[in-house]
């Protein structure tokens, strides 16, 4: 694979948007993510890349050719944004069909090629010819990606286009950008503000903050080893105790009364590079935290006071209230349960350290 979009210490935007220094290779045919949670920035970003506004400083290269005097219509970018911008006076084929148009195909190639992408898009027949209005918020995503497709893009850019779906259709269209993604092999730069959502779908992922990068990984990295607090709550449910470390050569020791022995031991593997000796965050995701039934194998334990249980599919994430911390300490657990899930029961949670992730203190 070979570089095809470099962001080069991209700086513009207001205070409430700002971007500063950003940098980005995005390969051939990758699925690149851009998160941020400040929606503003995502805009600013996508601008800047589509050609309606000018970074104050930095360069945009496509195949290592500078953007910076091509108009929007001229730099190989198409869009999908939240609102989508599909001619309301043009039924949905013909909406698909206008990039082709402007390219200059024939009508039997336009033709062939509409006949393609309403297949692989999954647009039927009956709704073709509908104006976008008659449309649902699901079949209006559809056209806006297959025109955005059909206009043979060399860079797809999507920022926040799932904003259109209530949240539960938004994570089961999930699949239908990867498997679009795989089907046509566009260069893609996805700008979110969820990061499960880039998880999902991307090989890698810039996370920005207040302007700034503050990290940049795969999903996996991001998930298990996030640079930040920020990042491990951008990244979805979880659990950071606060804990006192002393690192040492190959582990770290830590001390917490809110564990039942009072501390324990994580090896440096499982430690942020910059973790010094004093307060610091013992990040546990709720899923691999289990009630202990008497059965030694877990490495660290607390105890506490079933809160709150809020069951959800085949799974129910309990709440458990521990003395001197009042976030308390959330888990998943499957169901059945192997006792009683009742608000106000005592319970023993457990974990091992080989799934806890030793962060700096916030």
């Amino acid at each position: 694979m070979t570089s095809h979009l470099d962001l080069r210490d991209l700086t513009a935007g207001t205070a409430a948007a700002s971007l500063d220094g950003f940098s980005a290779n995005v390969e051939r045919g990758a699925f690149y993510a851009i998160v941020a949670p400040e929606p503003a920035v995502l805009r600013t970003i996508a601008d800047l890349i589509a050609g309606f506004a000018r970074p104050r400083h930095g360069r945009i290269l496509i195949d290592g050719k500078d953007l910076a005097l091509r108009a929007p219509g001229e730099r190989g970018v198409m869009t999908v944004r939240p609102n989508l911008a599909l001619f309301p006076h043009l039924g949905a084929r013909a909406n698909i069909s206008f990039p082709l148009e402007q390219r200059g195909h024939d009508r039997a190639e336009i033709d062939n090629r509409l006949e393609r992408l309403c297949e692989e898009c999954g647009i039927g027949a009956d709704i073709q010819n509908k104006l976008p209005a008659s449309l649902t918020a699901e079949q209006q995503l559809r056209v806006a990606l297959a025109r955005a497709i059909g206009g043979e893009p060399e860079i797809l850019l999507l920022e926040r286009p799932l904003q259109v779906l209530p949240l539960a259709a938004r994570r089961a269209f999930l699949p239908e950008l990867k498997r679009l993604h795989r089907q046509f092999s566009l260069t893609t730069l996805f700008a979110t503000d969820d990061l499960t959502e880039a998880m999902a779908l991307a090989d890698s992922i810039s996370i920005i903050v207040g302007g700034r990068e503050i990290q940049r990984g795969k999903p996996e990295e991001l998930f298990s080893r996030p640079a930040s607090a920020t990042v491990a709550r951008l990244a979805g449910p979880c659990n950071l105790l606060p804990v006192e470390v002393d690192p040492q050569e190959t582990k770290v020791l830590l001390r917490s009364p809110l564990l039942q022995s009072g501390g324990g031991e994580i090896g440096r593997e499982r430690c942020h590079a910059q973790l010094a000796s004093g307060p610091a965050l013992l990040l546990v995701r709720p899923e691999v935290v289990r009630p202990f039934l008497g059965i030694r194998r877990f490495d660290m334990l607390a105890d506490g006071t079933i809160a709150d249980v809020m069951p959800h599919g085949s799974n129910a994430q309990i709440s458990v209230a521990i003395d001197g911390f009042t976030p308390g300490i959330t888990a998943e657990i499957p169901l059945p349960s192997p006792f009683p899930l009742e608000s106000g029961r005592r319970v023993t949670l457990g974990w091992n350290r080989a799934d806890s992730y030793l962060l700096p203190a916030e």
